[in-house]
């Protein structure tokens, strides 16, 4: 309680060392054999301990009611017991609240979604009671918790722990208690994908998997491959990295696809220049196809794709627009988009 701790876990570690442990027996027997205890001495000592071991589950059997009592006049750290849980229905249940954990409570509850955090961390569990968010106070992988969270009654389970195992835990004692919950899971390692699923997981997201693929996407677009071919190179890659029966075959023929697509379809993206001669302009007051031969076949704005622009499209300085056409038109685009004379 001097480290300001909630009163739940200090009582939780006062109980837990209020009995005498076995490890006494053994200084206990040292001592009779060094003379510094008599065997009635001893014997004394066996008995304290039996009888403390005997009432050592009394004691944690008070501890919710002593928490209640003492918490509020010791003004300790605020925890929530599982049996503090509200009643819940049609609710999202996050264990983990850490970056990616809180995001998601973030945005359920922008969006109107009841949700229910369960989270081991003091810290943490005390951010989401200011903030407002139902919370349990638990570990997910190792306790019971998961039985007070109202699982047959809510929507899904996004598991978003970082340790894979722990994870395991929590989505195979999910699945125990509801067989139909559909459950998100966060994988940590490539390996943890398949052993979630194994568990029960529904889906199971590597970040690391998934940030690799959003980099490939987008050089693969701006070095010119055509959209529709990544995305559906990266979805043949995300299937197959996700199947537990994944065929390599699969990938490589999405990949040959992708490059044959590329070669049959030569995009040159030229970036339209700060205060350049186009900027500001329509694509029709420019008139690239006619003044040079060339075609604008998309454009690249903040990240995101614009295939086939229509000709009231207005240019801003930092678009890349997509050139298709004999390398002497391309070439004219380019010059006049950049305004060398």
């Amino acid at each position: 309680m001097l480290l300001r701790q909630p009163a739940l876990t200090a009582l939780v570690v006062a109980a837990g060392l209020a009995q005498i442990g076995e490890f006494s027996f053994i200084l206990g027997q040292a001592a009779v054999r060094l003379h510094m205890m008599t065997d009635a001495q001893y014997s004394l000592l066996l008995a304290a301990a039996l009888l403390s071991i005997t009432c050592n589950p009394l004691l944690f059997k008070l501890v919710p009611g002593l928490e209640r009592i003492i918490g509020p006049r010791l003004g300790t750290r605020p925890s929530m017991d599982a049996s503090a849980a509200p009643t819940l229905r049609d609710h999202v249940v996050v264990v983990g609240a850490g970056r990616v954990g809180s995001r998601i409570v973030d945005v359920l509850g922008r969006m109107g979604v009841p949700r229910l955090v369960v989270e081991s961390d003091a810290t943490r569990v005390e951010d989401m009671q200011k903030a407002g968010v139902p919370v349990l106070y638990g570990d997910a992988g190792n306790s019971e918790i998961l039985d007070h969270a109202g699982l047959a009654r809510a929507r899904a389970l996004v598991v978003t722990i970082p340790d894979d195992p722990a994870a395991g835990l929590a989505v195979a004692a999910a699945r125990r208690i509801a067989p139909t919950l559909p459950i998100v899971a966060r994988a940590s390692q490539a390996e943890g994908v398949s052993e979630l699923a194994k568990l029960g997981a529904d889906d199971v997201i590597h970040p690391e998997l998934e940030g690799g693929l959003e980099l490939l996407r987008h050089t693969l677009l701006h070095v010119g491959f055509p959209m529709r071919e990544v995305q559906r190179y990266t979805q043949v890659v995300r299937r197959e990295s996700y199947a537990t029966d994944a065929h390599s075959d699969v990938e490589h023929e999405a990949l040959h696809a992708l490059l044959d697509a590329a070669r049959n379809l030569d995009i040159t993206w030229v970036r339209v220049p700060d205060r350049g001669p186009v900027a500001g302009r329509t694509l029709a007051e420019v008139d690239l196809r006619a003044r040079t031969g060339a075609s604008v076949v998309a454009l690249y704005r903040d990240g995101a794709l614009v295939p086939s622009p229509t000709p009231d499209f207005k240019l801003a300085s930092g678009d890349r627009l997509g050139l298709i056409g004999d390398p002497a038109h391309v070439e004219a685009a380019e010059t006049l988009v950049n305004g060398v004379a």
